[in-house]
């Protein structure tokens, strides 16, 4: 059987664009792994992380449907942190009365400067209330682990008492670092997405 110059050339194109269509035989090594990250993270707010934590979440209200204990509040009761994260101030209002002052940490220590609690009241004028443990759950399991900031939640946690979920724009880098708003305030465990491939595969 004779081929000629034609039908040669014909057959090699035809083979090339085979093996092109296959992926050409090898695998994309550059391809990275897709991570996602496997829990919430929980940033603790003590005198070592509370400025950054806090810095965080800066402006936001954090609302507490059956009150706070710590507080003496039964009602729904709102908290806000303003200022900076270094020397924040609060603001805290329910049915009872409202109550504002500064905050330190420690883990977090209300300490009242003006209020319309009555005297006696965990929140009345000169009160100091430390709150421990007082943390924030970020809710990031499921997160991508790809540095792209997406929307999520916070919820600030009182001693055992969750606030409702606040909005926040949250990342997540590679090795699992945290950041809200901007704002690095931990980490968290980042594995393989599930079905994930990556170099070599």
């Amino acid at each position: 059987m004779k081929f000629n110059k034609i039908s040669l050339a014909c057959l090699v194109l035809s083979g090339s664009a085979l093996l092109a269509a296959c992926g050409g035989g090898g695998g994309d090594s550059s391809t990275p792994v897709a991570l996602v990250a496997t829990t919430s993270t929980t940033a603790t707010i003590n005198p070592t992380t509370g400025a950054a934590v806090v810095n965080s979440v800066l402006e936001k209200t954090f609302g507490f449907t059956t009150g706070v204990p710590a507080f003496g509040t039964t009602s729904t009761t709102s908290l806000k942190l303003s200022g900076t994260g270094a020397t924040p101030s609060f603001a805290i209002s329910s049915v009872e009365g409202a109550a504002s002052g500064a905050m330190t940490y420690g883990s977090c220590i209300f300490t009242v400067t003006q209020s319309t609690y009555p005297v006696g009241h965990a929140l009345a004028t000169g009160s100091k209330v430390t709150v421990n443990p007082c943390t924030l759950s970020v809710a990031t399991a499921g997160g991508k682990g790809d540095s792209v900031p997406y929307q999520s939640s916070v919820t600030l946690v009182l001693g055992t008492t969750n606030s409702t979920p606040v909005p926040v724009t949250v990342s997540i880098n590679s090795t699992g670092v945290v950041t809200v708003n901007n704002v690095t305030v931990g980490s968290v465990s980042v594995v393989a997405a599930t079905g994930a491939t990556g170099a070599g595969s």
